[in-house]
C-alpha cells in the first residue's frame, strides 16, 4: 500500500490512500443521505447540501451526484445551483433529464431556466433528523449563519 506524508516536513504521520478513499466514500454517503431528505417538488442547492453534509465544497457535492449509478435511489435531479438553475454539464448545456424529472414533480422554470427558489426551496433537514443522524446541530447552525450571505440557505426554526 502506497503512503504519503500528510504534510511533508511537518512531522505528521503518514496517510494511506486507503484511508483517504474510505473518508471520501463516507463523505459521499453523507451527501447522498442528505440529498434523500429533499422531498418531491422541492430543490436544494449544491452549497446547501455541502453545508449540511460537511463537504466543504459545492463542487464535491456535484461530483458525488455525477458519480451516481443510473439506477440510484438518490434524487440527484432535485439538486441545482444557487442561481436556481440546473448546472451546466460537461457537454455545455443543462441536463434535459433533470429538467424533465423536476417538471414531473411540479417544479416550474422561467424563460431563463430558473426555478423560483422562494416557492420550491428545500428548508433543510429537520432538526430531529439531524439529531437522530449524529449531526452537531449547534455547529451546523453557526456555519449556516456564516455562509448565509453567500447563497447557502437553510430555514431551521428553533
Amino acid at each position: 500500500m502506497k503512503k504519503r506524508w500528510a504534510n511533508p516536513g511537518t512531522g505528521l504521520s503518514r496517510v494511506s490512500f486507503r484511508n483517504i478513499k474510505m473518508a471520501l466514500r463516507e463523505l459521499e454517503a453523507r451527501i447522498h443521505q442528505v440529498t434523500r431528505q429533499i422531498r418531491a417538488g422541492q430543490v436544494g442547492t449544491y452549497g446547501q447540501i455541502a453545508l449540511v453534509a460537511e463537504a466543504n465544497s459545492a463542487r464535491r457535492v456535484a461530483r458525488a451526484m455525477a458519480m451516481l449509478p443510473v439506477d440510484s435511489d438518490v434524487p440527484w435531479h432535485r439538486v441545482i445551483n444557487s442561481q436556481g438553475k440546473i448546472a451546466i454539464r460537461r457537454d455545455g448545456g443543462p441536463d434535459p433529464e433533470q429538467k424533465y424529472r423536476l417538471r414531473l414533480e411540479g417544479v416550474r422554470f422561467d424563460r431563463q431556466g430558473r426555478v423560483d427558489l422562494a416557492a420550491v426551496a428545500w428548508p433543510g433537514p429537520s432538526l430531529q433528523w439531524l439529531e437522530n443522524n449524529g449531526y452537531d446541530i449547534e455547529d451546523l447552525i453557526l456555519r449556516s449563519q456564516r455562509k448565509g450571505r453567500r447563497g447557502v440557505w437553510v430555514n431551521w426554526n428553533l
